[in-house]
């Protein structure tokens, strides 16, 4: 067996500091990178701020006297490197299978409610045979996929959302499947110029909540949700939480 150099010594103990330097412990005053995508009004690259979740979850990680820089990703992208531990957190994400064996999930940061949209001039199909339902690239189809194999409908995955809206409008698709809040503020627009839509109540609807996720592969990763966890409770009772929703128009989490 060969013996351990001084040098190899050295060299291990420097990659350890470097290490250290990239990775800061959760009990350390820090900088961290956290990566998101474009999903407005949560999230979003192209507006003045850079939506409401992101400024939740940057007050938060404040509060512990963590500074939290974001990166805006393709959500894959974003996905796979922050699960490989390369980015301290990730958001907003909904509960899955999959992603509870990979990631610890935060508090929640708000809820939200899926379901399917419809214009509010227009009666139900009766048949939805070749009939249009619209979900975005990248959007779960999990819960509404069952709905359009039984009714032979036609699915359209446009880029984004705001088509899915501007296809509704035109009559090209007979429904969308989109988050309530998404829909308002995705919208705004369109409403303006007569567009006027409804939720289709056929028992689809679900509610779900927007989290925060660290990497099981992260060290500390159990640290860092805690961590979060308490500024996240620190701005919702000192009142900067609701203040971020106020300025996005938005009503405080029930």
């Amino acid at each position: 067996m060969r013996p351990i150099s001084i040098t190899s010594i050295w060299l291990f103990a420097l990659c350890c500091a470097m290490l250290g330097m990239v990775l800061p412990t959760p009990s350390q005053a820090a900088s961290i990178q956290l990566v998101t995508g474009d999903y407005p009004p949560f999230s979003s690259e192209d507006t003045p701020a850079p939506g409401v979740m992101s400024e939740v979850v940057v007050a938060a990680f404040k509060a512990q006297g963590v500074t939290a820089r974001l990166r805006f990703l393709p959500w894959q992208r974003g996905y796979m490197e922050t699960r490989s531990g390369l980015h301290t957190g990730t958001f907003p994400y909904v509960k899955n299978e999959e992603r509870q064996r990979e990631f610890l999930f935060s508090k929640p940061l708000y809820p939200d409610v899926v379901r399917l949209f419809v214009l509010s001039d227009k009666d139900l199909p009766k048949d939805w045979v070749d009939k249009g339902i619209c979900v975005p690239q990248g959007y779960n189809i999990a819960r509404v996929a069952p709905f359009i194999e039984m009714q032979r409908a036609r699915l359209e995955r446009p880029p984004g959302m705001l088509n899915c809206f501007q296809m509704l409008r035109l009559g090209r698709v007979h429904a969308v499947w989109s988050s309530e809040v998404v829909a308002e503020f995705i919208t705004r627009d369109l409403r303006q110029e007569g567009l006027n839509f409804k939720p289709m109540n056929v028992g689809l609807e679900y509610p779900v909540e927007l989290y925060l996720i660290v990497s099981r592969q992260l060290p500390q990763a159990q640290q860092w949700i805690d961590r979060f966890n308490q500024g996240l409770g620190k701005i919702q009772k000192n009142g900067v939480y609701a203040q971020i929703l106020a300025r996005h128009k938005m009503s405080a989490a029930k």
